[in-house]
């Protein structure tokens, strides 16, 4: 499982905030240490975050609810978790969506690929 580094997140912060407008900065470098790390957490040996959807639904959580940017979290929290309504992100921002919540709904609009030989 490929996880996205701290300076994996920031770096399409950036690129979301040159396409899209707003300010680029950080509030808070140990908060993205963190929201990096989260979607790896076990406990007793089992994963906390066990498939691809509820990891990704763990970035788009954690970036949107926790503001580690000045501006554009809603934004790169989309982009970040492949997500595509911003109907939704708002509401997911707004704690109105529980990570279960978002984990289904990323589910849905999602679909394997298949590698090529």
């Amino acid at each position: 499982m490929y996880y996205l580094s701290a300076a994996d997140i920031l770096a399409v912060h950036d690129r979301v905030i040159e396409e899209t407008g707003g300010s680029l900065g950080l509030r808070d470098t140990h908060l993205l240490l963190s929201i990096a790390e989260r979607p790896k957490t076990s406990f007793g040996g089992t994963e906390q975050f066990p498939d691809v959807f509820t990891k990704a639904a763990v970035y788009l959580e954690s970036i949107s609810m926790y503001h580690v940017f000045i501006d554009g979290n809603k934004r790169t929290a989309l982009t970040v978790a492949g997500a595509e309504s911003e109907k939704f992100m708002l509401a997911a921002a707004q704690h109105q969506k529980t990570l279960k919540d978002i984990a289904e709904w990323l589910k849905k609009r999602t679909r394997r690929i298949r590698k090529k030989n």
